[in-house]
């Protein structure tokens, strides 16, 4: 591989407890089938270190997969999924039911709107990207397997695809599935870095 160029495997995490929740930071475990299904995505996979949030639910199973393989493994606190503040770790039908227009309005435009007491998109976009820019540097040249969240690899995305953060059209309109799997390289061209998802 082009020593100028950095694989980077986004894997979501696979079904943890507490489902149909906003789960957050709140620190849900994996379950067995959820492991199973990141097993299963990350087979075959070559790589050289891996990279996951803190939570259990990624690196419960990342830890073992560095450990089996034998890689270098590092937790990120910057690749834990968003602070949803008084919204964190509750049911959704709880949620739609007491503060039904706040969500729709935090679902719609979520760079205006925040959870109460929890972190701002902005805070959260800035968090994530400038982790990713950091491990595109320390990692370059290398297969790389990042364990996170369906929130942060949608801002991975954003900054990918070049998606200008106005409203919440491009978080809504990409469905992660648990223990999705995304391709990502990375090519430095003399300090300019160029992005391309492979699909």
């Amino acid at each position: 591989m082009n020593s100028n160029t950095t694989n980077i495997y986004l894997l979501r995490h696979g079904l943890p407890e507490g489902d149909k929740c906003l789960r957050g930071l709140t620190d849900f475990a994996i379950t067995e089938h959820g492991l199973s299904q990141m097993q299963q995505a990350s087979d075959g996979l070559t790589i050289d270190a891996v990279i996951s949030s803190p939570l259990k639910r990624c690196c419960h199973f990342a830890k073992t997969y560095a450990d089996d393989k034998k890689l270098s493994f590092e937790t990120m606190s910057d690749f834990a999924e968003m602070n949803f503040g008084d919204w964190d770790g509750k049911p959704f039908s709880e949620l739609f039911e007491h503060h039904n227009s706040q969500i729709m309005a935090f679902f719609k435009s979520p760079y205006s709107v925040s959870p109460p007491n929890g972190e701002t998109m902005v805070a959260f976009n800035q968090r994530v990207t400038k982790a990713f820019k950091f491990v595109c540097q320390q990692y370059q040249g290398k297969n790389l397997l990042l364990v996170s969240h369906a929130g942060v690899m949608r801002e991975i995305l954003q900054l990918v695809l070049g998606v200008q953060k106005s409203d919440g059209q491009f978080q809504q309109s990409i469905d992660l599935a648990y223990a999705s799997l995304l391709k990502i390289s990375v090519i430095n061209d003399k300090g300019d870095y160029f992005y391309r998802l492979h699909l």
